[in-house]
C-alpha cells in the first residue's frame, strides 16, 4: 500500500513539475537586450538553459536536470534588470 501511494505521489509530482516555462518579456529595445539577458541568465542561473528571442519578446527556460524552475526568482532577476515578465 505504501509503495503504491509513493508511486502515485512521484508520478503526480512529475506531471505538475514546471521543468520548462516560457515568459513574455517587456522592456527589451533591441537584440542586444536579448543577448545580454541570455548571458546574465547563463551565469546567474547555470541550472537552466535559457533562450531569449527579441523578435517574439519571449524567454524560454528549461531546467537542465528536470527540477522545478523557480519562477519567482527568475521574475525578480528580470525586474532588477528593468524588464517585466508575464
Amino acid at each position: 500500500m505504501i509503495k503504491t501511494i509513493t508511486t502515485i505521489l512521484l508520478l503526480s509530482s512529475l506531471l505538475f513539475a514546471q521543468s520548462n516555462i516560457t515568459l513574455s518579456i517587456s522592456g527589451m529595445t533591441c537584440g542586444g537586450c536579448a543577448k545580454g539577458l541570455n548571458e546574465v541568465f547563463k551565469e546567474d542561473f547555470p541550472q537552466y538553459i535559457v533562450h531569449v528571442d527579441y523578435e517574439t519578446a519571449k524567454m524560454r527556460i528549461e531546467s537542465k536536470d528536470g527540477t522545478d524552475i523557480d519562477e519567482v526568482k527568475v521574475k525578480k532577476a528580470l525586474a532588477e534588470m528593468g524588464y517585466k515578465a508575464r
